[in-house]
């Protein structure tokens, strides 16, 4: 058998957006995989059968997405790009029905807008949002260059959004027509529908987005919309527990800041009080185990029988669990690995997750346990030596258990000492387990062992653990070396001459920290990173609203400059002698090229050897759903840089 390889990607399948039809027969999931003659994604939706398991693809065409069942579970309605020129679809979505049975797909209707999420409310009322604009008739006839006139002015993944505004609408499947739900200044977040109400979560921001949320109630029967919150909350997805009761996640951030783990809150909608039904909550909502072998996914929670179903993040796993409406919390389905999405009706659970060595498969809980119920991505790795993640526990200077893991090299044989690559995760609040990644894979196959951690800042471990506010380098940066420490003295096979450092966003922060404070690494990766937080601070979609609450202080008052450039990278760049292949794209938003140009200019000026490799039309989210090309060019530029000075004499 062979190693992982890089290209290896284009045969894996991504599977997302479980669904299960409204008389519980049938579910519904969408599937991607790279293709590498588009250098793009094929995209279907496959059937499954919960009885027989038989699991089918329903669209062929390879451009299909977002979907909804329709109201007796017999078809399914979904937007699809196969109609897509550049000409005509700028402004367009195509809506097409399927019946389960077979047959053609038949074209609905041409929506003038960009959808972006949908969901059937009646058998000829669809809701959804996409971005409108909300500039002049003046302004709307500008090409050639952009108008800027609030923060954020751009989003990562979505380019410009300065004075464009995600609304909710619903669309009359006979007339054809859209009806705007929205006010102008709202951009909506979350939405949920029971009968004719629609509770809508949503940020309005006249000049500069805030950092809380404003929650709503619309009757589409009347036409009467009314606030329910404003301003007092970050607030995430919202559901009907019942016709008169909501159920939203959300957080006052008194205590720990924009990271602040989200509670469960109830709206009683004739009082309108909120109350928190989980005051004590600490845990990381949600799945942040982190993989590339993702694309897409699905909401986080769902209400079913009187129950909210949410994801939850502890230590290197995710898990999901039920909260009734007095706060009790169970834990639903507790097995290592990662649910990546879910759904629930009555007692059937099904969920699409990352298991062991295996990529995604659909899989079903029951009281007999977990149930693999596909077998998409079976051959993927069949024939190649898979690395295991080995766990190890080091203890941190504040005696804190740190959670970290080590790959053997795939050819791995006693007595021989390896190069050995520190991978830093994102986040901060993101967090490694022992989940199959294809980066990971790719590197110990290449010859390495691979060693990564959970520092403090990480998700999984509760909001103090997590709350790095103010210290970023510090003991973030002391957890990082006592667990390479650690696995240098433990594991013989570790070379401690030959060692590398890499990591994307946080982890791009952390290897520019790391080469400016030791020597003890030959080479670096920085990818999508963060070098200034002055910069970062007037550049990126959240600098201004995450630098202020990271490092609680802006540019302008008093120390907050000294404090900003104390924990800034490029501060120390001066100081780094390891040669750094930095990565960037030139739209990732999130962490703006500045960043990685800045660190690049520094070392190069410095007498350091470097390289910048800078991805077009690439975003923050280029290692996990960037163009095939690029997420293989990506890793061949990773291996080569570390080959070049782990490897060659």
């Amino acid at each position: 058998m062979n190693p992982v390889q890089i290209e290896d990607l284009l045969s894996y399948r991504f599977l997302s957006s479980v669904q299960i039809d409204p008389q519980g027969r049938h579910a519904a999931f969408r599937v991607r995989q790279a293709n590498e003659e588009g250098n793009d994604y094929r995209s279907e939706i496959h059937i499954m059968e919960l009885d027989s398991r038989r699991t089918r693809r329903l669209t062929t065409a390879g451009k299909d997405g977002p979907f909804v069942w329709n109201r007796d579970g017999s078809a399914i309605l979904f937007l699809s790009k196969r109609e897509e020129s550049q000409e005509e679809s700028v402004n367009e979505s195509f809506l097409y029905r399927i019946a389960l049975d077979g047959g053609e797909a038949e074209k609905l209707a041409t929506i003038p807008y960009q959808v972006e999420a949908i969901e059937l409310i009646a058998e000829n009322t669809l809701l959804f949002t996409a971005r409108v604009p909300l500039i002049t008739d003046e302004d709307k006839d500008a090409t050639g260059y952009e108008i800027l006139d609030e923060i954020p002015f751009w989003q990562n993944e979505k380019g410009f959004t300065s004075k464009r505004r995600v609304h909710l609408f619903s669309f009359d499947l006979e007339s054809g027509t859209a009806k705007d739900l929205t006010e102008d200044e709202l951009e909506v977040q979350a939405f949920d529908t029971s009968g004719d109400q629609v509770a809508f979560v949503a940020r309005r921001f006249p000049g500069r987005a805030p950092i809380t949320d404003e929650l709503w109630i619309y009757n589409l029967a009347t036409g009467e919309s009314r606030c329910l919150s404003r301003d007092e909350y970050a607030l995430g997805e919202v559901r009907f527990l019942s016709e008169t009761m909501l159920i939203v996640l959300g957080t006052n951030m008194n205590r720990y800041g924009l990271g602040q783990s989200r509670e469960v809150l109830t709206v009683d909608l004739a009082s309108e009080e909120m109350r928190s039904i989980t005051p004590d909550w600490d845990r990381s909502v949600g799945t942040s185990v982190g993989s590339d072998c993702r694309y897409g996914s699905g909401p986080i929670t769902q209400v079913d029988r009187g129950r909210l179903y949410l994801t939850i993040t502890e230590g290197g796993n995710s898990y999901l669990d039920a909260v009734d409406p007095n706060g009790a919390v169970e834990r639903v389905v507790d097995l290592p690995g990662a649910i990546d999405s879910f759904a629930v009706q009555g007692d059937t659970i099904l969920y699409a997750g990352l298991r062991g060595d295996r990529l995604q498969e659909i899989y079903r809980y029951d009281k007999n346990g977990e149930h693999c119920l596909t077998d998409l991505n079976s051959d993927a790795c069949v024939d190649r030596i898979v690395s295991h993640p080995e766990p190890f526990i080091v203890t941190s200077k504040d005696e804190t258990r740190i959670e970290a893991w080590v790959m053997k090299p795939a050819n791995y044989e006693d007595g021989k000492s390896y190069p050995t690559l520190l991978e830093v995760h994102g986040g901060p609040r993101g967090a490694y387990g022992s989940v199959f990644f294809h980066e990971m894979q790719v590197l110990t196959g290449a010859g390495y062992a691979v060693i990564y951690c959970n520092p403090h800042g990480s998700s999984g471990r509760g909001d103090e653990f997590a709350d790095v506010r103010g210290k970023y380098g510090t003991i973030d940066y002391d957890d990082l070396m006592a667990v390479v420490d650690h696995a240098l003295d433990a594991f013989p096979f570790v070379d401690r001459e030959r060692l590398g450092v890499l990591g994307g966003s946080y982890g791009g922060f952390m290897t520019n920290w790391i080469i400016g404070h030791t020597d003890r690494f030959r080479a670096a990766c920085s990818q999508r990173s963060i070098a200034n937080w002055i910069s970062k601070f007037c550049t990126t979609d959240i600098g201004y609203v995450f630098n202020k609450d990271q490092m609680g202080k802006t540019p302008w008052e008093e120390g907050g400059s000294d404090k900003l450039w104390w924990h800034s990278p490029l501060r120390y760049a001066h100081q780094a002698k390891t040669p750094t292949l930095f990565i960037n794209s030139d739209e990732d938003y999130r962490c703006y090229m500045a960043e990685g140009l800045q660190m690049f200019t520094a070392l190069r000026y410095h007498g350091v050897e470097s390289r910048l490799v800078l991805f077009h039309g690439e975003n923050h989210n280029l290692s996990r759903s960037g163009k095939p090309h690029h997420r293989l060019r990506r890793l061949r530029e990773i291996v080569s840089w570390f080959d070049r000075y782990l490897k060659e004499s």
